[in-house]
């Protein structure tokens, strides 16, 4: 069997040359190496500068290289099949129309001009769907939990800490790679970050040269770059640009430095290895759980634990009086999957504190524990919600609905302004105009009632001394009663007042007499009993399967509630949706306050591999999970399929024909076109192709047999009984075949020679 180990030497001997074209450049990032934050992050800013600029027209032809499968683009903003050549937009009126060129540093921030560099740097440029770019405009990215769903994303207030007013939250399976591609913008860019703060963009980025991001802005990044590690599709990505501009994002080739820089590794000496760094994805560190109120059974609340690239077990403690965990340790195998741990609460104290503490040799991570104790089924909270106006929209005198830091707001003839002489608590308040019609409403209920209000006002400049009458509503708005009425000056003052009104409840400010005057943090406190809260579960849900651009299984999952009466929201994470009915499909469901059965499927399935998300059930403030996988298998290849339509004729020898004389690549399926499966696609091929058309199967291969990759395994057709041995690449005899006709050899994902004793055919089990 001399000849067959020369083929399997000349295999082996292609698929590692194929391995070393893509690596990292042999001594890319020596200049950062033994550095630490602000060095290494100047030393990575020398590596990547400079690189080779397209033009704006380049982009189309570059995203074949970047973002394509095939001919189809890969678009992070929809599940849109959109075909490279054909769908450019254009114009658009909804999700699907065309696809478009997105900046996802948006290039407003910096005025627009694309004399900039940046204007077409690719490691920010992505196709999308131009609707959805259209409506996520020139908002930030970030987590907006009730947001209007735009294409697999969703438009919507943050709540994120940090930062509430408007934002853009993409698919959970791309939220690490734009986390990378801001981290990547803030170092390429660092020298001129000021150049990129105009409008929101001050909202994210910074002037500073060194960081570059703002605080929440950091921690919303490293949230989604440690929930959503590098891929292979990112990775991929990151060879094709450089190829294109000549520079690499440094935190897909080494993901740590990103903790390096602006997370738990900085002031640590950076120097690669070639070990993935550990870290635990959640719960976050410095994070706040409520465990809930214990009402004499104990109460208990389950948090999710997952790390990435951790090799050494968890330990799992709890201090505070009251408090317990369980279990007490987690395999780094558990924990890199992600699992939970549960803490339960037994003490007696009204107002309980505790800590959560997982940690390793590798990774330590605190959680802040909250808890109550009431007997007689029910408790007593003091609950203050405050109005700051901070971060909310400037402007007025208007007369239109507001959205507040807190509730919205019906304003007439008032707005939000930020002025020096004007004694703000933070740095905007609200005025109210010259009329005595001035005044601002809430349009949405304060709910357990209210037992104090209270308020910093006074009046405004040299205007006279303003009226103030305070009222409140009960019902809707319908009807108002009035708590007080108090005369502001200029000495800018807190006012306070107690009430006792119990249930739903909304406030009105209205100037009755005077002038101008200004109004800030309203603060609503709550001092009423409160109902136990309900329990809830979800059942656990079976993984998902689907072959590539085929449909998606279906399985089922049930939400359970006791004590309940509010309606339960259901929502899913990743790359799945949700059914009530197994027609009507979508990320969010309202269920009925008992709970339903639901159904779970894959929401798209361009992209092979595999996916993680999370269902999660929630009603008031009590909430349930459970996670979801689910799979994308690789289509199996049709040998002889050259032009990718499902069956083998005369128009695939046309095809295979085209592209031998010097045809585009993409209009091929290269392993299908690969009829003699010898490795290499020639005009041999043509004649295998036409021979099978002409007559039949057994013509294909003079030898009288076939090997091609199935489901699972090797498929061979053994037309005349010859003796068949199957090798891996290290040379193992894995199967042999001796009978006639058609066998199917169930084997491990790998690379596989077939051969007999004249030749042999590698066969790719995926």
């Amino acid at each position: 069997m001399d000849k067959k180990r020369h083929y399997l030497l000349l295999l082996l001997a292609a698929i590692v040359g194929m391995t070393a074209a893509a690596a990292v450049p042999s001594g890319y990032y020596n200049n950062a190496n033994n550095k630490s934050d602000q060095a290494l992050m100047a030393a990575l800013h020398s590596i990547i500068d400079g690189h080779t600029k397209r033009s704006y027209q380049q982009l189309w032809s570059d995203f074949k290289s970047t973002d394509c499968n095939g001919t189809t683009i890969i678009d992070r903003y929809s599940t849109t099949q959109y075909t490279y050549s054909s769908d450019q937009c254009g114009n658009y009126s909804g999700v699907g129309d065309c696809y478009n060129r997105e900046h996802s540093i948006p290039n407003s921030w910096w005025g627009g001009s694309d004399s900039d560099t940046a204007y077409t740097d690719l490691h920010h440029m992505f196709p999308v769907d131009g609707w959805v770019n259209n409506e996520r405009g020139n908002h930030p990215f970030g987590d907006c939990a009730h947001g209007v769903a735009k294409g697999t994303g969703k438009l919507g207030t943050c709540t994120f800490s940090g930062y509430n007013g408007t934002v853009f939250e993409v698919a959970d399976e791309y939220k690490g790679d734009f986390a990378r591609v801001y981290f990547y913008f803030a170092t390429r860019y660092m020298t001129r970050m000021s150049n990129y703060t105009s409008g929101t963009g001050n909202v994210v980025f910074t002037a500073s040269t060194y960081l570059g991001l703002t605080n929440w802005a950091i921690n919303q990044l490293l949230e989604w770059h440690r929930n959503d590690p590098v891929s292979t599709l990112e990775t991929r990505r990151n060879d094709a640009v450089y190829g294109i501009q000549k520079n690499r994002n440094p935190f897909v080739d080494y993901p740590e430095l990103v903790e390096y820089i602006w997370g738990n590794k900085k002031g640590s000496v950076w120097n690669p290895s070639g070990a993935p760094t550990p870290m635990l994805t959640s719960p976050a560190n410095g994070s706040t759980v409520d465990v809930g109120t214990h009402t004499g059974e104990g109460v208990s609340k389950t948090i999710t634990v997952k790390g990435a690239n951790l090799t050494k077990a968890l330990t799992i403690s709890v201090s505070g009086n009251g408090f317990s965990v369980t279990p007490t340790s987690i395999t780094a195998a558990n924990a890199n999957n992600g699992t939970t741990v549960t803490v339960t609460y037994n003490g007696t104290q009204s107002n309980a504190t505790g800590t959560l503490t997982i940690s390793s040799t590798e990774v330590n991570a605190t959680v802040n524990l909250t808890a109550s104790y009431q007997s007689g089924g029910g408790q007593t909270e003091d609950e203050e919600v405050i109005e700051t106006w901070e971060g909310c929209s400037t402007g007025g005198y208007w007369t239109q609905e507001v959205q507040g830091a807190a509730f919205k707001w019906d304003f007439n003839n008032a707005g939000l302004y930020a002025r020096e002489n004007d004694h703000w608590n933070g740095s905007l308040g609200c005025c109210f105009g010259k009329n005595t019609n001035s005044a601002i409403t809430m349009n949405e209920d304060v709910h357990n009632g209210a037992s104090k209000i209270t308020f910093y006002a006074a009046k405004y400049g040299s205007d006279a001394n303003a009226t103030l009458q305070v009222q409140y509503s009960t019902n809707g708005g319908s009807t108002w009663t009035t708590l007080t009425t108090c005369t502001l000056n200029g000495t800018w003052q807190q006012y306070t007042f107690d009430m006792d009104v119990t249930g739903n409840v909304r406030f009105k400010f209205q100037q009755t007499a005077g002038s101008r005057l200004n109004i800030d943090d309203i603060a609503i406190t709550s001092n009423v009993a409160t109902p136990v809260e309900p329990s809830i579960a979800i059942t656990a849900i079976a993984a998902i399967e689907a072959e590539q651009n085929g449909e998606s299984s279906i399985v089922t999952g049930t939400v359970t509630a006791d004590d309940n009466t509010d309606d339960i929201t259901l929502t899913v994470e990743g790359n799945f949706e949700l059914s009530l009915n197994r027609r009507d499909w979508a990320r969010s469901l309202t269920l009925d306050p008992t709970g339903e059965v639901f159904y779970v499927r894959l929401a798209n399935t361009s992209t092979v591999g595999n996916f993680n998300g999370t269902v999660t059930a929630t009603t008031g403030r009590v909430s349930a999970y459970a996670d979801v996988q689910g799979t994308v298998n690789a289509a199996p290849v049709i040998v002889g399929d050259v032009n990718m339509d499902g069956s083998v004729n005369i128009a695939d020898v046309t095809t295979l024909i085209d592209y031998l004389l010097g045809g585009d690549e993409s209009i091929i399926d290269i392993v299908a076109a690969d009829v003699e499966q010898d490795g290499m696609v020639n005009i041999a091929d043509v004649t295998a192709l036409i021979d099978r058309l002409l007559g039949g199967a057994s013509a294909v291969m003079k030898s009288g047999w076939d090997a091609y990759p199935a489901i699972g395994g090797i498929a061979v057709e053994n037309y005349t009984g010859e003796n068949l041995e199957v090798y891996d690449m290290d040379g193992n005899c894995c199967a042999v075949i001796m009978s006639q006709g058609e066998s199917f050899i169930d084997m491990p994902v790998g690379v596989y020679v077939v051969a007999d004793d004249n030749r042999s055919r590698k066969v790719v089990v995926k």
